[in-house]
């Protein structure tokens, strides 16, 4: 992989406040494919599961995963299944560069489409996919666990079909939703694989950001959505809570795209940072200091990257939808 490119305020975001939980003991998996563990209450209902460290560097996805399984949350209702992604990336972790080890070959989370049956194809990542394929073809709501590089609120990323946008906001947790086409869009995300993607199909996926990937606020903010999560998928009973703050339902209006990864703030924004007017200057890009600046009125600035590529984004600017 090609070195990121970073700068002084990049490095503020590189400090790891905890120890990633030892997973050897899920190894075996009790279902067939290793790292995945599913729970059948014996009782007719949906079929719901929850993936942790897709991306090997997202470590807060294993804690969470961890503290569900050994706080033995299993399902009342149907069946509850437990996925940590990429065990093998996560184990490489290494927290004096934790940038580094997101993957082994290739982004487990862009992998989800015609690579699996190019059997010529055996990157680390797809194999991983085509053992994983059989149990997610039966998921009826699979929440898909992930951090994020800034600081800020949490923020989920879903197919922009009623049936995804009705569950997410039954989810009192989730702050923000993001909908709307995304960076390299062409290559398939978990969220948008078969019965996900489908618009006539009530199979619903949710990719939650739950906060930045080494703050350890993300493992409990993570751990409370995943709860209410498996509430609202019928597969516990569901509990009282109370809704701190109106949901965002967001659509991507623009992508920062800056030449060579080059790109400096104009100050340290956090995810979800409200923009009232546009032409509010965000940022300088590429090697001639191109000034980025809000292009509407009204606008957010979703996930902001801090560990730049050449060819990546540097962030989302995205608009509210108003029903």
């Amino acid at each position: 992989m090609a070195p990121f490119v970073m700068d002084e305020l990049s490095r503020h975001y590189t400090n790891v406040e905890y120890v990633p939980v030892d997973i050897s003991k899920y190894a075996d998996g009790n279902c067939g494919p290793s790292f995945v563990w599913s729970f059948d209450s014996g009782r007719s209902g949906p079929h719901a599961m929850i993936c942790g460290i897709m991306h090997g560097n997202e470590i807060a996805g294993a804690a969470i995963l961890d503290r569900l399984i050994e706080g033995n949350v299993r399902p009342t209702r149907g069946k509850l299944t437990y996925c940590f992604g990429n065990p093998t990336a996560y184990g490489q972790f290494d927290s004096s560069a934790p940038y580094n080890n997101r993957s082994v070959d290739a982004d487990m989370n862009r992998v989800w489409g015609a690579e699996i049956d190019d059997d010529s194809n055996q990157l680390a990542e797809v194999r991983r996919v085509r053992a994983l394929r059989p149990i997610v073809d039966t998921v009826d709501y699979l929440l898909d666990i992930h951090t994020m590089q800034g600081r800020g609120r949490p923020v989920a990323l879903l197919q922009g079909k009623p049936a995804a946008l009705d569950f997410a906001k039954s989810i009192t947790g989730i702050p923000l939703v993001l909908t709307g086409t995304m960076h390299q869009a062409e290559r398939l995300r978990l969220r948008d694989y078969a019965q996900f993607g489908d618009p006539k199909s009530k199979s619903v996926a949710i990719q939650l950001e739950a906060g930045q990937h080494w703050q350890a606020s993300a493992i409990d903010e993570g751990e409370q959505v995943a709860l209410e999560f498996l509430e609202c998928a019928g597969v516990l009973p569901k509990r009282p809570r109370i809704q701190e703050s109106d949901q965002k339902r967001l659509k991507v209006v623009e992508i920062i795209l800056p030449e060579g990864g080059i790109f400096e703030y104009a100050k340290d924004f956090e995810n979800g940072a409200y923009f009232p007017q546009h032409g509010t200057l965000l940022g300088f890009a590429g090697p001639d200091r191109r000034e980025v600046r809000t292009p509407v009125d009204e606008c957010y600035f979703i996930m902001p990257v801090h560990f730049r590529l050449d060819g990546g984004s540097c962030g989302r600017f995205a608009k509210e939808i108003v029903d």
